[in-house]
């Protein structure tokens, strides 16, 4: 019950913070932390829920949220390889990749439709996520509850 109050307030406060920084993902660190805790049952249901909101609102066709994901999945899982799944200099390098991966997926996605793609603004959102990301990422480790760290994975 706590796990989903903690996860509902988490997808509260990411429509609320994505309203005032539009071109943010607020929920990429919660995938990641999921991910880093062991919770692969509970990161995708929780994907599958955030790919819908990302979604709804967007004026491109229907497949942005999944490769959103998809990519940060596949980011995170060839980065550990190398860095060890916690550490802040991953994290950084995570976001710096998602912001470039946004760039060019909105910019890919635009080109697919035929639409003109803000290129000036694409760029300040991968920024934006770039910085964000370990910043989110960060606090939401600290913020997380220690009892549902202690929970047996599903």
């Amino acid at each position: 019950m706590l796990e989903a109050l903690w996860w509902g307030g988490f997808t509260v406060l990411g429509v609320w913070a994505q309203y005032f920084f539009p071109g943010v993902d607020f929920y990429a660190p919660g995938l990641i932390l999921c991910l880093q805790e062991g919770r692969t049952k509970l990161a995708l249901w929780l994907a599958l829920i955030w790919i819908f909101i990302l979604e709804g609102p967007g004026s491109l066709a229907f497949g942005y949220g999944i490769l959103w994901y998809a990519g940060l999945c596949l980011l995170y899982a060839a980065g550990r390889w190398v860095f060890h799944a916690k550490n802040l200099l991953f994290m950084c390098l995570l976001g710096l990749c998602m912001g470039l991966w946004h760039y060019l997926l909105i910019l890919g996605l635009a080109e697919l439709e035929s639409v003109d793609a803000p290129t000036v603004r694409l760029l300040w959102d991968g920024a934006w996520q770039a910085v964000a990301f370990p910043l989110e990422w960060v606090l939401l480790n600290r913020l997380y509850p220690e009892r549902l760290r202690n929970v047996s994975a599903l």
